[in-house]
């Protein structure tokens, strides 16, 4: 079963896209995310993240989770269950498209489907859907 999530103003904070550089050329760009709770989590706990950029759904193998100076690939999440997510830290999804995102708003959607793990009970958890929807700024 999944539940809206009455945080998910906080999962998409209002500051700028981050195209990244290296030596002068764009590898990608960077959103910010912050987890929409009033706790944190651990990293296993995501069932599904997705990413929507001007609506185009980003392919989850071009994105790489950034988060406590470690970057992670989607597919390694489930298997995060000692990286924690404290509720204060920002997270970023890292977008390898070869080029970056052009100067100006663009429209962002995030997807987040996560269980919480202290509501265990019978094996069965409670399961979260938080979504966010924002224009923000990419400054190149």
């Amino acid at each position: 079963m999944v539940l809206d999530f009455q945080y998910d103003e906080l999962l998409l904070p209002d500051q700028t896209l981050a195209n990244q550089v290296v030596d002068g050329v764009s590898y990608g760009y960077a959103v910010a995310i912050r987890y929409p709770s009033y706790r944190g989590t651990f990293i296993s706990c995501i069932e599904s993240l997705e990413l929507e950029m001007d609506g185009q759904l980003v392919k989850p193998d071009a994105i790489r989770f950034r988060l406590n100076n470690k970057e992670y690939l989607l597919s390694q999440l489930k298997e995060l269950f000692k990286e924690h997510w404290f509720v204060l830290d920002t997270a970023h999804l890292v977008v390898m498209n070869n080029t970056g995102l052009s100067a100006g708003e663009h429209l962002v959607k995030i997807r987040l489907v996560h269980r919480i793990p202290y509501t265990g009970y019978f094996g069965q958890y409670l399961v979260l859907e938080s979504v966010a929807c924002k224009r923000l700024l990419c400054q190149t």
